[in-house]
């Protein structure tokens, strides 16, 4: 009995041993859920690329034709945070209709035609082109900001530059839209006045008469469908619209419809006047076939 108690004492002790054993290999065993989407995490985190941020802009826009404007891109840091490249290729481009066409708005553009490359590791973050436009318009810039190797995506960001003619205050035009024979030597004229301007005027009156002679009723409307100001004097009409508010970039057509029987060589319309109280800001003589 001495010696069975011996050996039983012993076997105890391996079996408590084995044990001990595997309960250390269960502690160290698989991840949890929450460590295993920790270690994917940290392992995507170094492939996610930065966002930089790419700028455009102009030092003046709208710009009078024959003005030097200073265009200036740059690329920076991502908006939520990071570092700006250090490496890369700016590109500046101009838009064009097609390769061979004229240039454009970005909104028309089917080419981007080159005009500056810098490398971002020789000349910096950014840079400035200078011009002198030589045409009115709006004309599409770009910039595209590449090369930044794994730490960054490519971007790009586009604006339009306005050109505007010189500013000449207001300018009134008379043109002839349409004339339609109705027979027994009537015709049916449409005449369009063109108000435009550069400088701002409140409560602006646009005036003027249809010559003499006029048969039939007259309609008087401005491109938006208002109505003018119809005024019978036995024979001709005066036309106005009144309470006009003239921007600074104020371009509309009014048009005057009628019937008479003309000649070669006479007078449609009298003169017309925009004027502010009694202040002609522009005006348009007599319009003749």
């Amino acid at each position: 009995m001495k010696k069975f108690y011996t050996i039983a004492t012993a076997l105890l002790l391996v079996a408590g041993t084995f044990t001990s054993c595997t309960k250390d290999l269960d502690e160290v065993g698989p991840m949890s859920a929450t460590e295993t989407q920790d270690a994917k995490v940290k392992i995507q985190a170094g492939n996610v690329k930065q966002t930089p941020t790419v700028t455009l802009s102009f030092s003046e826009s709208p710009v009078v034709v024959g003005t030097p404007v200073t265009i200036t891109v740059a690329v920076g840091a991502p908006l939520d945070g990071g570092t700006t490249p250090t490496k890369g290729v700016l590109i500046l481009q101009r838009a064009k209709i097609s390769e061979t066409g004229a240039y454009s708005a970005v909104a028309t553009a089917g080419y981007w035609e080159d005009v500056k490359t810098t490398q971002i590791d020789k000349t910096g973050p950014g840079f400035t082109y200078t011009l002198t436009p030589d045409e009115i318009g709006q004309f599409g810039w770009r910039v595209k900001y590449s090369g930044g190797g794994a730490g960054y995506e490519g971007v790009e960001t586009a604006a339009d530059l306005t050109v505007v003619a010189a500013c000449q205050g207001a300018t009134l035009s008379t043109s002839l839209v349409s004339a339609t024979l109705l027979g027994d030597g009537m015709t049916e004229y449409k005449v369009a006045f063109h108000l435009s301007s550069c400088t701002a005027f409140s409560n602006v009156k646009l005036q003027g008469g249809i010559s003499a002679t006029i048969q039939g009723a007259v309609t008087a409307v401005d491109e938006d469908g208002q109505a003018g100001s119809i005024r019978y004097n036995e024979r001709n009409v005066v036309v106005n619209w009144s309470g006009l508010d003239v921007t600074n970039a104020y371009n509309k057509t009014f048009f005057v419809t009628f019937r008479k029987v003309a000649k070669a060589g006479e007078e449609l319309t009298g003169d017309w006047t925009a004027k502010v109280g009694e202040e002609v800001i522009a005006s348009s003589p007599k319009f003749s076939l």
